[in-house]
């Protein structure tokens, strides 16, 4: 599921982000004198369609499609990958930039010069047929130079508004993971503590109810938690088998502590005194967790 929300919201942005592109190059056809749609209708021709304006319509469409599954990829890999974690809007907008470059030089780069390139009298002849202009290649071919080395700056630009927008999105959903956390917090007064960790363990939101003496040191409930989510880890290996686990529950002498999976890749850890009914709770928190999925689509 983590790769899954990685891909969903990498798809959006990618696809945000290359719709944003294609206002930037036609800009820039207009600065280099060229008619609206020429990039395109480059690449549509170097595709075999011998119809400007199925050649643009395609190579448009083509465009945006490249665009979406490569924001998809990144998308997965931001999320699942520590070092390159989406979640910083700059950090992001600067990984973006440096996939924007990646991009250029794996897909953009090679494909000017082995799809293009050799196809430039065919693209000079369709280009003078449809301006009813006369064209000469060498023209044609230093115009692909330019917006060749001008895509240098589009990859840079897309990359930015990628990483921007996917961080916005993994940001904003963990601000209504935030506010669900402070529901939890509410749901009833026998509740000690609360805590929400990613799929990795990682703590992400922790707290002790006003009042509630603690029973370990802070060393002792991390490892406490730990145990609890290596545990929990050990049943999911299982679960192809048994199926999802819904919650557990381990009753002390002085306290309950519940484990349970919170929206589609959190866990919620939480201890109750002794005398809390724990099946109203759990009742009560899948009621949160259905509106969080809900407002997560």
């Amino acid at each position: 599921m983590v790769s899954f929300k990685g891909l969903k919201y990498g798809a959006f942005a990618g696809f945000i982000a290359t719709w944003s592109i294609s206002s930037v190059i036609a800009l820039t056809e207009i600065l280099l004198g060229l008619k609206i749609g020429t990039f395109y209708s480059i690449m549509g021709i170097s595709l075999g369609v011998n119809n400007i304006v199925a050649a643009t319509t395609t190579a448009f469409i083509l465009h945006l499609l490249i665009g979406t599954i490569i924001g998809a990829i990144l998308g997965i890999i931001g999320i699942r990958w520590k070092k390159i974690r989406m979640f910083n809007p700059y950090k992001s907008a600067l990984v973006g930039m440096g996939a924007g470059i990646v991009v250029w030089l794996v897909l953009f780069l090679p494909i000017t010069t082995f799809l293009v390139q050799p196809d430039i009298n065919s693209i000079t002849t369709m280009l003078a047929i449809q301006s009813q202009k006369v064209l000469v290649s060498e023209d044609i071919n230093l115009s692909i130079v330019n917006i060749t080395l001008f895509a240098i700056a589009f990859h840079l630009i897309w990359g930015a508004i990628f990483g921007f927008i996917i961080s916005s999105l993994l940001r904003i959903r963990l601000f209504r993971i935030k506010e669900h956390y402070k529901d939890i917090v509410n749901i009833d007064p026998k509740i000690r503590q609360v805590a929400i960790c990613n799929s990795e363990g990682k703590m992400m939101y922790t707290r002790h109810d006003q009042g509630v003496e603690n029973l370990l040191t802070p060393e002792e409930s991390k490892k406490s938690l730990e145990m609890a989510m290596t545990a929990w880890k050990v049943r999911s290996e299982l679960s192809h088998k048994i199926g999802k686990g819904r919650y557990v529950v381990a009753e002390y002498e002085k306290v309950k502590r519940i484990t349970m999976p919170f929206g589609d890749d959190y866990l919620l850890y939480l201890t109750t005194e002794t005398i809390a009914d724990h099946f109203n709770i759990v009742n009560k928190i899948r009621k949160l967790e259905a509106g969080l999925k809900y407002s997560n689509r």
